[in-house]
């Protein structure tokens, strides 16, 4: 059974923000939540999308043609009406209150994904950290993004949409030259013009015309000082991207590209589950994943983007529990690693076992999980 346990919420207004009426229709609402789903997979472990809005006033021009496509794909549009003469923040508050009211009431939910590259949501998205979620945001790729927004949510995606064909290959139906070369009534016109200048014209060696006059002098072109062309630097890779930020916080999403695949297929049991995890734990770069992160405090949805890069397949569903957190528990008992939470508004962080660190979770049997110990 496929674990369902992402919400997306989107701001629709701000998505297509610059969009004209006739190019929405390209922006396809179920490329945009296949990308949302595969992301959520790959870099947090999560399932399958439970819950999908999009808010906007839907009776605007631009917007209203494009409902029809956000509801064929499965998301709820909400309509947002304003309430005084400024609509600007009504989309962004209505979304907030349903978002924070499904993370309170839906505890299956543990991925929240906000489409939207505003600043406003850094609030939001800081209070689904306490509340213990994985927070993706999401935008179309051209959009610029609050980098505030961008460093405070644990992934951003960078939606891509259909190209646009480029403007040299678009070719004129009528254009002023194709019409004065085609006109059929411009045709005799342009006959006799060009007999008359031929006869005004002498040919060359003929004594016809000015014959005192001496033939012109043909103007050498000026030469011109030649402009050598700028040297382009080259783009930095990923790595040297990644290199260039500040040492204080690690670059979790790009140490785990490094990490190879070391389990290819599912679980088959509960038991199964946990022997893949001490085999990817026994991987040298996810070790060296893990110990980083224990030593930083990471949280565990970071955690699960390394287990995920190791094997691809894995999920928490083969463990037969509803959450992420409880299979880890589950997993990690028996190794150096455990789970930890100062708090239930906080979400648990990897710690080594060693150091019993204050809150250190309990660790998880079989027989805790089938009746259903939290």
């Amino acid at each position: 059974m496929t674990n369902r346990n992402v919400a997306v919420f989107i701001d629709a207004e701000n998505l297509f923000k610059g969009y004209g009426k006739l190019e929405i229709p390209d922006v396809s609402m179920d490329d945009i939540l296949d990308q949302l789903e595969k992301a959520a997979s790959r870099e947090a472990g999560a399932g399958s999308i439970a819950l999908a809005r999009a808010y906007a006033d839907w009776g605007a021009l631009g917007i209203d043609d494009y409902r029809r496509d956000v509801e064929r794909s499965g998301v709820e549009p909400i309509q947002v009406f304003s309430v005084g003469k400024a609509d600007k923040n009504a989309a962004d508050i209505v979304l907030v209150v349903d978002c924070l009211r499904a993370a309170a009431d839906l505890e299956h939910l543990e991925v929240f994904i906000i489409v939207s590259a505003d600043g406003d949501f850094v609030p939001l998205v800081r209070r689904l950290h306490e509340l213990d979620k994985y927070v993706i945001g999401a935008t179309l790729a051209d959009h610029p993004v609050n980098s505030v927004l961008e460093q405070e949510v644990d992934q951003y995606v960078a939606l891509k949409t259909k190209p646009t064909p480029p403007a040299a290959g678009l070719q004129p139906v009528f254009s002023a030259e194709s019409a004065s070369t085609t006109s059929p009534a411009s045709k005799p016109v342009a006959k006799k013009a060009a007999k008359k200048a031929a006869k005004q014209q002498p040919e060359p060696g003929s004594q016809g015309g000015d014959t005192h006059r001496p033939p012109a002098k043909k103007q050498e072109p000026k030469p011109t000082k030649k402009q050598e062309p700028k040297k382009q630097e080259p783009k930095p890779t990923k790595q040297q991207a990644a290199a260039k930020k500040p040492s204080g916080k690690a670059n979790w999403h790009e140490m785990a590209k490094e990490i190879s695949v070391v389990h290819a297929g599912p679980a088959k049991s509960p038991e199964d589950y946990k022997n893949i995890v001490k085999q990817v734990l026994s991987d040298p770069k996810v070790r060296s994943f893990s110990d980083k992160l224990a030593n930083a405090g990471g949280t565990l949805p970071i955690l699960a983007m390394a287990i995920k890069a190791a094997a691809p397949q894995l999920s928490p569903s083969d463990a037969r529990v509803s959450t992420l957190s409880r299979a880890l528990r589950f997993a990690l008992a028996g190794t150096q690693y455990a789970l930890a939470r100062e708090s239930d508004d906080v979400q648990p962080v990897l710690v080594r076992r060693t150091a019993n660190p204050a809150g250190m979770l309990s660790d998880l049997s079989l027989d805790d999980i089938e009746r259903g110990v939290q």
